[in-house]
């Protein structure tokens, strides 16, 4: 189970065994080639001693003590990696506050230096029962009367003291524990006194025990055995409680611990219901989006400007081994990366694996509050399942069903007739599933794992339906089937390209109700996007609709932007999702669960071509309102308005949350509601607020609040006046 959803700590785990192992096969050289001996030294009054000796020199030293430190390294990159690992496995739920501060496992031989590495924002991200693991197993808890948790805390203290020996210059060494020294005489000797020595490290050599004999002369023989058990051993930091407390069995203790803290780790993951971040391999390119004059593939000035004139500017790269397209914006021809599909998950039935996948992907570039996951029923006697997900964002949704090949490959006829026959059954999976949600509500767990009801009847269905092939045939020509509902086929591939172009389930999911069926060809989903994008950016913005026209700026942008989402501002545009993953990760009551669903609906529905202006807006906002005086208040504001029956969002940024702040917050959102009453129906109008705050404690970099106003909130003309006074006086 580590392996499966921890693969890097779990590697650094096995290197850890292994560091190990080649001690204790350097440590058995060594014995078998004699390198331990034993004298016995008898004085003239019968006094003596007996010396276990080694043949140790500084370089075998030095290689054990790297070995050690090896293991050591890798125990302490396994536990920071369940950290790193935790946090990008869910950070689809829980989003990190400072991602380019390092995370990793925090240890510490008292309170106050725990919380000291906690201020570092190690642990930013992990979900809370990960950090009861961490803090429970800390050395310097108290004794749990528990054998297995104190086993833990014993291991990371030994881990943590042999570190700081380690970086203090201690060195590997062989440890000596007698056990049954004896001394070998006869007649006219006597045995008057032996006394064994305390274990304690060999260096050159070492006294194991001291004697006295009676009768003795200089001359008798006298021999003796060192009853000495001789290990290696790591002095600094390394007192054995017994004969059975060895160095190997500490360090294998040590390991242990590690690996029961790992397995912990592990369950606790799977017990997690919902998405998880899509796994990322490496044929995945991080940067998809770069001017064309910078290319590897060195375009000539000819063929760019061939692109640029074309009808459609856009070119496809022969012979690439990743999909690239050359595409002509206004501001410039540039190069567009279609990543292969992300990895699946290799423990998984490679069909589960790909629905898992998808579903990660949704959640990963879009949000999981909107991912609904598979669900069964009973039908009668039997049971069924409904779909393998839904990707439902307020009244749109699609229904998605996902078609792996689990054998490998065949001749092209044969791998084209498997696709065919998949995409029918598909088809009818969806209509049947289209048809079971018209009818009545369903009750379905989202990726957050919180369970949402979907409203079938009044929700516009379409359907998607994903092919995972190894190797699909070249050129093959989606079939058209008869379907109820819209239904479009495309690679897993393409499913992702979607989602990572757009940062979107609104986004997304309107795109593919707007194209509403397949492309021709399997694999040209990118190419139709990019050719659409080209439409838009030359399309003439349609007229103002009168509910908007006069209020503010008006601004037109393409629905489907031709450079990636965040592209122009990551930083920014990252904001937007870090302010929606607030929302939804506030702890509120179980009745109020499905109204937030529909606001972070419509939030996710402002324009992807906005978001990194909003972004950035509210970053710098939060920026000057911090440099806002004590005996002053600084705010700022967006509104962003949609037309007519659409719901509108306003942003702002506040230096500071009180509540005399929070009600001038109310104050605003219900007079911006309200002044939308002359051109509209106030009854069925919803306006939401968010509001972001700095904090100074620490914790966090600020504080989110949202607001939303349903109907008409029927103000008296005494509030009206109070907040027009307010808010739209003239500063």
């Amino acid at each position: 189970m580590i392996r499966r959803f921890y693969p890097r700590a779990f590697e650094h785990l096995q290197a850890a065994h292994h560091a190990k192992s080649t001690m204790g096969s350097l440590w058995q050289t060594l014995l078998d080639a004699g390198c331990i001996d034993n004298t016995v030294t008898t004085y003239g009054d019968g006094s003596g001693h007996v010396l276990a000796q080694i043949d140790w020199n500084p370089v075998t030293r030095r290689d054990f003590t790297e070995q050690f430190r090896t293991c050591l390294d890798e125990l302490w990159a396994c536990l920071d990696s369940l950290v790193l690992e935790t946090v990008e496995m869910f950070s689809v739920r829980k989003r990190p506050r400072n991602p380019a501060r390092p995370r990793f496992f925090p240890l510490a031989d008292s309170l106050d230096g725990f919380e000291a590495l906690l201020e570092e924002s190690c642990l930013d991200g992990v979900l809370q029962l990960h950090f009861d693991m961490i803090r429970d197993c800390q050395p310097f808890q108290p004794s749990s009367n528990d054998q297995r948790i104190d086993a833990l805390r014993d291991g990371l203290r030994d881990l943590l003291v042999w570190q700081h020996a380690l970086e203090a210059g201690g060195q590997i060494g062989a440890w000596a524990t007698p056990v049954e020294p004896e001394v070998c005489i006869e007649d006219p000797l006597e045995l008057e006194r032996l006394e064994v020595s305390e274990p304690g490290e060999l260096n050159d050599e070492r006294v194991v025990a001291e004697f006295r004999l009676r009768n003795y002369s200089v001359g008798l023989p006298v021999a003796a055995q060192a009853g000495t058990y001789v290990d290696l051993g790591f002095a600094d930091g390394f007192i054995p409680a017994g004969v059975d407390d060895t160095f190997g069995r500490r360090l294998g203790a040590v390991i242990e611990a590690v690996l029961r803290i790992a397995a912990s780790f592990a369950w606790l993951s799977a017990q997690v219901p919902g998405s998880r971040r899509v796994l990322i391999g490496h044929n995945t390119q991080e940067t998809t989006w770069t001017d064309a004059t910078r290319s590897v593939h060195r375009w000539s000035e000819e063929e760019l400007a061939g692109i640029a004139s074309s009808d459609i500017g856009l070119g496809v790269a022969p012979q690439a081994k990743v999909l690239t397209l050359i595409v002509a914006t206004p501001d410039g021809v540039f190069e567009r990366l279609v990543p292969h599909a992300t990895p699946l998950r290799s423990h998984d039935r490679p069909g589960l694996a790909a629905e898992t996948a998808v579903q990660d992907a949704a959640a990963t570039w879009g949000l999981p509050d909107f991912v609904m996951l598979p669900t069964v029923e009973r039908k009668g006697p039997g049971v069924r399942e409904i779909s393998d997900g839904l990707i439902v964002v307020g009244e749109i949704g699609v229904i998605v069903q996902v078609k792996t090949r689990e054998t490998g490959p065949g001749t092209s006829a044969r791998e084209t007739s498997w696709i065919t026959k998949q995409i029918s059954a598909a088809v009818k999976q969806v209509n049947g599933t289209a048809r079971r949600l018209a009818a009545e509500t369903t009750e379905m767990v989202n990726g957050r794992g919180q369970s949402i009801r979907i409203h079938g009847p009044s929700t516009r269905w379409g359907g998607v339906v994903i092919i995972e092939h190894p190797d699909p045939p070249w050129n093959y020509e989606i079939p058209i089937t008869e379907s109820r509902i819209p239904v479009v086929v495309l690679l897993r591939r393409d499913w992702e390209f979607l989602f990572n172009q757009l940062h979107s389930s609104h986004a997304v999911v309107s795109y593919l109700h707007r194209v509403g069926v397949s492309t021709e060809v399997l694999g040209e989903e990118p190419q139709r996007y990019y050719e659409l994008a080209a439409a838009d950016a030359e399309a003439s913005p349609g007229p103002i609709d009168p509910t908007i026209q006069g209020r503010g700026d008006f601004r037109s942008v393409p629905l489907l932007p031709s450079a990636p989402a965040g592209s122009d501002d990551d930083e920014a545009h990252g904001m937007v999702r870090l302010m929606l993953e607030d929302i939804a990760n506030t702890h509120i009551e179980a009745e109020h669960v499905q109204d937030r669903q529909r606001f972070l609906a419509s939030l996710d529905s402002l324009h992807v071509g906005n978001r990194s202006e909003l972004g950035r807006m509210l970053l710098d906002g939060l920026q000057q309102v911090r440099l806002t005086g004590a005996d002053s208040i600084s705010w700022r504001f967006r509104t962003f308005l949609a037309g007519q029956n659409r719901d509108q969002l306003g942003f702002g940024v506040c230096s500071t949350l009180t509540e005399t702040t929070r009600l001038a917050f109310r104050a605003w959102l219900l007079l911006r509601h309200h002044e939308r009453g002359p051109r509209e129906n106030l009854s069925e109008l919803t306006s939401i607020g968010v509001l972001l705050t700095p904090r100074i404690d620490g914790h966090r970099d600020w504080d989110t609040t949202m607001i939303a106003v349903q109907g008409d909130p029927e103000l008296t003309e005494e509030e009206l006046q109070q907040y027009q006074q307010l808010w739209n006086t003239p500063r």
